[in-house]
């Protein structure tokens, strides 16, 4: 059942379906336009990163020998410039912001101290609202498992080119970013865990990619030369990935960081259910982020590579080696439209093998969400077509935080599937809803009361 709210979601404009297409061209076939794009390993963290534009910061994603104990504390930040970008053609300007390069203290996935990066974008524009300016988490979408992916590197040129191995990552934290700074947020853009700094990026980790979002707002508001006050209301964004991480912000609040004045999430196709986003993927473009995900686990969980041995065969294992280094537009040129059963000993899909293995099927049910819920309103956004996030799922979210307690709003995006396993489906309803999360969180800060979903799906 539809919530009341799904109505308003509008059909898709000539520019948001060419938006849409532009992006399932871009990710399918980008590595293409550089020279050699046969897919290579590249070690995490490598420096034979070939011809770049992006400059180089190595010396910023080194973290310190010694980590500062609080968590959220500021270990370094330098001023940072973003040009050319998607948002700033689209609106005819320069971004209204002032832009700083970070990197805060945080929690690991294996419960560490970790150092993560991010950016921050300081509005230019004074705030003229009630209280304290507000701050926006931002958590990007699926960026890839390189360091060379990281949000604050891609955005800083638009789209980030290496030659040697080919590799492409677009800016596109951006538009959301852009669109929380037209409201009169101050934003913070996460890196997540292992994008950028040491180690492997534990892709859709619950624990992982959640605290790098709260400890990201700590970090914004302990930054020097803002107008944010230490109990300036805060929010969490993101679509796909960063939904989830979004979700997982809301979720950990309560018990990772009382002391971050959250007034609300807006999750966007939240990947909320591992095993049933697994079988919506396969097939499709991003077929080959699983790579990501094993990668991750293994890093964590390094008792498991028995496991997965038992279920991988050599072309299974050759893909967790070439994805390592890879971000999303490489990975779905070497990986997308294949199936995973191409990856498994006896033909079974990844998912399947997942599940005839217990302490596989257990850690990636430790991913999953909605066993706690967050303390704040949140907005939930599907599209009925979906083609990475299943619509259910999404659903079953929202059904698990109304019935413990939390007011949640279920917006359905009804469109048209266009391309099924193309992204584009995926896609669309981020760039058709692009601003609605803003103005969701911008009425959470100015104390609306929240529109709820609850009892009506």
């Amino acid at each position: 059942m539809r919530s009341p709210s799904s109505d308003r979601a509008q059909a898709p404009g000539p520019a948001a379906v060419a938006g849409a297409l532009a992006l399932g061209l871009v990710v399918a076939l980008a590595p293409a336009l550089a020279p050699g794009a046969a897919p290579r390993a590249a070690a995490q963290g490598s420096s034979d990163h070939g011809s770049s534009n992006t400059p180089d910061h190595t010396a910023f994603y080194a973290p310190p020998a010694e980590l500062p104990a609080e968590l959220g504390a500021v270990i370094r930040s330098q001023p940072m410039s973003i040009t050319p970008s998607v948002p700033d053609l689209v609106n005819g300007g320069s971004l209204p912001a002032d832009a700083r390069r970070i990197m805060y203290r945080s929690t690991g996935a294996a419960g560490g101290p970790i150092a993560v990066t991010g950016t921050y974008l300081q509005p230019k524009v004074p705030w003229t609202g009630p209280g304290p300016r507000p701050l926006a988490v931002v958590t990007p979408g699926t960026q890839g498992q390189g360091d060379q992916c990281a949000p604050s590197r891609s955005m800083e040129v638009g789209l980030g080119i290496r030659t040697a191995p080919p590799s492409m990552a677009a800016g596109y934290s951006l538009l959301d970013a852009y669109s929380m700074l037209a409201e009169g947020f101050a934003v913070v853009v996460t890196d997540y865990e292992g994008l950028g700094t040491p180690g492997h990026h534990p892709y859709v980790n619950r624990d992982s990619q959640g605290r790098s979002a709260l400890d990201a707002a700590r970090a914004a508001q302990r930054l020097e030369g803002t107008d944010l006050a230490p109990d300036s209301p805060a929010v969490v964004s993101g679509y796909s990935q960063g939904g989830g991480a979004a979700a997982a912000a809301g979720e950990l609040q309560p018990t990772y960081a009382p002391d971050v004045n959250l007034v609300g999430i807006a999750a966007g196709a939240p990947p909320s259910d591992m095993l049933g986003t697994l079988d919506r993927v396969d097939g499709g473009v991003l077929t080959g982020a699983v790579g990501y995900a094993i990668n991750g686990i293994l890093e964590v969980h390094p008792e498991l590579r028995e496991a997965f041995d038992r279920q991988l065969n050599d072309e299974g294992r050759r893909m967790l080696e070439v994805t390592s280094g890879q971000c999303v537009a490489e990975t779905a040129f070497a990986y997308g439209l294949r199936r995973t059963s191409e990856f498994t000993v006896d033909g079974r899909s990844l998912a399947d093998a997942a599940r005839s293995e217990p302490e596989i099927l257990r850690v990636l049910e430790g991913y999953n969400l909605g066993k706690v819920a967050p303390a704040v309103p949140a907005l939930v956004l599907i599209g009925r077509n979906d083609d990475v996030v299943p619509h259910h799922t999404a659903v079953d979210l929202v059904r698990d935080w109304c019935a413990q307690g939390t007011t949640v709003e279920l917006r359905t995006a009804e469109l048209p599937a266009l391309a099924p396993g193309l992204v584009v489906d995926h896609a669309l309803p981020m760039l058709v809803e692009r601003d609605t999360n803003a103005r969701y969180l911008m009425d959470r800060v100015q104390g609306r009361p929240a529109p709820n979903s609850c009892g009506t799906v």
